[in-house]
């Protein structure tokens, strides 16, 4: 019979944890790389401009996303974003199927503007007299966003309240006159 621990034909306790660490590195890192990173980088053209550039793993987004709660979000949710939550998520699996394209490009006398998608990944590149843009968002980053605010949205809407507590709401504008009295046609 073969002995696992503490003899040379078999491993030993620490050899054994020592393999389960290493395979759990690499399934970790593989994980990171799958998830891309998220890549800033802002260059102001005027002399002495200041120049900021940051990169993190997309694995990021997610683990962050879990850390908020969907009914916080719910309670601040404007009623328009949730109208148009369809919409993006739509938009956003469309995205993840194109191949390798650009999708907007805007070439003017001072400014130069393109967002595309390669690798699965969106890319946008602005180029204008003042400053240089770079964003680099990983799909799946942007699939962990919408997946928190589709939550949200269903929490806003099982407690009847998207956009009541928000500043920036404007459902006091939209058909109400302003000194309680009917609406003029």
């Amino acid at each position: 019979m073969l002995r696992i621990f503490g003899n040379e034909r078999g491993f030993s306790l620490s050899g054994g944890m020592l393999a389960a660490a290493g395979v759990g590195a690499i399934l970790a890192g593989s994980f990171v790389y799958s998830q891309g990173l998220i890549r800033v980088s802002v260059s102001e053209k005027n002399p002495g401009g200041d120049h900021f550039r940051i990169a993190v793993p997309g694995v990021v987004v997610p683990v962050a996303m879990a850390f908020l709660p969907a009914r916080e979000i719910g309670k601040h949710m404007p009623a328009e974003a949730i109208q148009h939550l369809p919409m993006i998520e739509a938009a956003l699996d469309h995205l993840r199927t194109l191949p390798d394209c650009t999708l907007v490009q805007v070439d003017g006398p001072d400014e130069h503007v393109r967002v595309r998608v390669r690798d699965g990944q969106m890319l946008v590149d602005v180029n204008d007299s003042g400053d240089e843009v770079h964003v680099t968002l990983p799909m799946g980053s942007l699939r962990s966003v919408m997946s928190k605010l589709e939550s949200a949205a269903q929490y806003a809407g099982a407690q009847g309240n998207a956009g009541e507590s928000c500043p920036w709401s404007h459902d006091g504008h939209h058909g109400d006159h302003p000194h309680g009295s009917e609406e003029i046609d």
